[in-house]
């Protein structure tokens, strides 16, 4: 929590899972496994994720929805904001339910 991309998350209707642990936390593989998560996004920014690392995070956690994102909406300020009500929009469409 406390950082805009938290803030940002929570303007999508997201939850973030690392919202009580300090600013920009790492993660390994089994914290992971151990928040019995719904879905894992992985931003394209600052680190380029890619779709081998979707698909080798999904052979590891069964039954979370791994989504690459647009990492724009969720970290950048400015006018590239004007957009991220609508891609908020169209990544809770793809999120199962």
């Amino acid at each position: 929590g406390g950082t805009f991309i938290h803030a940002m998350l929570e303007a999508a209707g997201l939850a973030n899972a690392f919202a009580d642990q300090a600013r920009y936390p790492e993660a390994t593989l089994a914290t992971l496994a151990e928040l019995n998560l719904d879905a894992l996004l992985l931003s394209s920014e600052p680190f380029p994720f890619a779709e081998t690392h979707a698909a080798a995070l999904r052979a590891e956690l069964p039954g979370v929805q791994v989504l690459l994102v647009d990492g724009e909406p969720f970290s950048w300020y400015g006018s590239r904001l004007l957009a991220a009500p609508t891609y908020f929009a169209s990544l809770r469409a793809r999120l199962a339910p």
